[in-house]
């Protein structure tokens, strides 16, 4: 609890990495990909993030899929409200 608390390592982690990527994705050109937590700390990011599971993982596929085919041309109200 004290190395995840509020003065433990999460904190200054997550702390480090916002500040990093921040100062990083400043100083870049507009078309560049910007830089994430994974890039600049990725020995830490399975700690901080905690990769999905597979039902986790199913789902968010389902839900990005429906938003795809919600903003399609026709799509019909009570398909949109099914979604939401």
């Amino acid at each position: 609890m004290f190395a995840d608390g509020m003065i433990g390592n999460k904190s200054v982690l997550l702390a480090l990495s916002t500040l990093t990527t921040g100062n990083i994705n400043s100083k870049l050109k507009k078309d560049a990909k910007p830089y994430q937590m994974k890039d600049v700390l990725p020995s830490t990011h399975d700690y901080l993030v905690p990769p999905l599971t597979d039902e986790e993982l199913a789902a968010q596929t389902n839900r990005q899929l429906l938003g795809f085919m919600a903003t399609s041309k026709g799509v019909p109200k009570s398909f949109l409200e099914k979604i939401s």
